[in-house]
């Protein structure tokens, strides 16, 4: 009497089972279309009212969910209200502009709409719960099937709340119009084990077309947390052209001068050629290779083939400053387990070991960072003197007051450390998330326009603007 019944048990378990596997199937489809051609799409370096400054500003914003992006936003907010060497506001000086994980979200709606974010960020996504079409249940069976099979929330969660709350059907492309500043969104190739920058060179050595790609699927690639997301995948079409690295690149990619970061990024590039062993590009977190968005930039350096580069010629001649600025939202190692024999518990214990991995990354990329703006300032220095004073007049109308060696470049961090350390440590407990109160929001967003205030001078007289 009991096999039947045994039976009909393990039958229905079967079922049941069948039924929570079909219910946790992810969606996780490449959106990517092919490119018949390695087509180098051509990119924007100009901003604001697209008139030629002495002050050039860049930015890197970083990870640390909408913590970092409201972080973020009130630099923006700062740099509008704070003079830049040579006149005007910084913000409208800024030609370039990184983002990772929760930056990438203030990066590419300000890349998206310029000084006009300011009015109204806040109010759609700051304040809003990002997190509402999200699947949070942690002791959920479904969830947890999900999780196993790669990732809790897929296409259906992040990358359409996005869409429909921010971005619209906006596409790369429209991050590259003239007049608003070169936006790279950054996420991580987890087989690769290097960043993916949602850039041409990028979406050529996979012959996919940059252009078209949905901005919101590449901010939620570049913030896609491992298991509360399933990897965005990209489809590698390489078979369908012949891409090769650039001359500069390659020649990059094979000297033992270029910095492991840059290399290893370029060996994944050479490595996409090979379309039957990567068919499929998986991206997670850009903060688990880069949480500061500083590989864009190397990158670029490594593949410019003149010295200005990122920049264009012109802004090269017209530029004495070059700012770049590291927006950093990372938080203090939380909790008093260090005055205790017990402890760490289980959640600070896995807190402590993935921010001692990012930290240690971005310390070595920073270095690197640091050493490459050096060696560029004396690049410049060489170009410019070079330069006849019929190329110099043709850019700045003449000569007079034209100092070839006049050009720096310096690179700034600006953190919660810079605001004292009750205000950072109070600042280091908002959590990592796209849902945070109200008073959380408004703290952090002071808290980046106190920090451009305390670090890069006094406001602008509002008379003069």
């Amino acid at each position: 009497m009991r096999k039947p019944f045994l039976s009909r048990a393990l039958a229905a378990s079967a079922f049941l089972a069948s039924l929570l596997v079909g219910c946790a199937s992810i969606d996780n489809a490449p959106v990517n279309r092919p490119s018949a051609l390695p087509r180098l799409t051509p990119v924007a370096t100009m901003a604001g009212d697209d008139t030629l400054r002495s002050t050039i500003v860049a930015l890197a914003f970083s990870g640390g969910g909408t913590r970092a992006a409201a972080f973020s936003f009130g630099v923006l907010k700062g740099l509008s209200e704070v003079e830049a060497p040579g006149g005007g506001a910084m913000i409208d000086q800024i030609r370039f502009v990184s983002g990772v994980s929760g930056g990438s979200v203030t990066a590419a709606y300000f890349g998206l709409k310029g000084r006009s974010a300011l009015s109204d960020f806040e109010a759609r996504f700051l304040y809003r719960d990002a997190e509402e079409s999200l699947r949070t249940q942690v002791y959920s069976v479904g969830n947890m099937m999900r999780a196993m099979d790669g990732g809790v929330n897929d296409r259906s969660g992040l990358p359409t709340w996005l869409r429909n709350n921010l971005f619209g059907n906006a596409t790369l492309k429209d991050l590259s119009r003239p007049g608003r500043p070169v936006v790279w969104i950054n996420a991580s190739d987890i087989y690769a084990k290097t960043p993916f920058v949602f850039e041409p060179v990028t979406f050529a050595a996979i012959c996919s077309d940059w252009e078209s790609y949905p901005i919101s699927d590449a901010v939620a690639a570049s913030a896609a947390v491992p298991i509360v997301f399933a990897p965005v995948v990209v489809q590698n079409w390489s078979q369908k052209c012949g891409f090769k690295l650039p001359d500069e690149l390659e020649a990059q990619a094979h000297s033992r001068d270029t910095s492991p970061i840059v290399k290893a990024y370029l060996k994944a590039l050479e490595d996409y050629r090979n379309g039957d062993k990567i068919k499929y590009v998986k991206l997670l977190d850009g903060g688990l290779t880069d949480n500061w968005g500083l590989s864009a930039f190397n990158v670029q350096m490594a593949a410019a083939r003149e010295p200005w580069r990122p920049m264009t010629k012109a802004d090269a001649i017209s530029v004495s400053n070059f700012q770049f600025i590291v927006v950093d939202a990372g938080r203090n190692v939380a909790g008093d387990w260090t005055k205790t024999l017990e402890g760490p518990n289980a959640q600070e214990l896995l807190d402590a070991v993935a921010d001692t991995a990012v930290d240690s990354a971005v310390r070595s990329s920073y270095e690197v960072m640091r050493l490459q703006m050096k060696l560029w300032e004396q690049r410049l220095r060489q170009w410019r003197c070079s330069l006849s004073p019929e190329e110099v007049s043709q850019v700045r109308g003449s000569t007079e007051g034209w100092d070839c060696n006049a050009v720096s470049i310096r690179l700034d961090r600006v953190s919660f450390e810079d605001l004292g350390t009750a205000r950072a440590a109070q600042l280091g407990r908002v959590p990592t998330r796209f849902k945070l109160a109200p008073d959380q929001v408004k703290m952090t967003v002071d808290a980046g326009e106190s920090v451009v205030r305390r670090v890069f001078g006094p406001k602008v007289d509002e008379r003069e603007r």
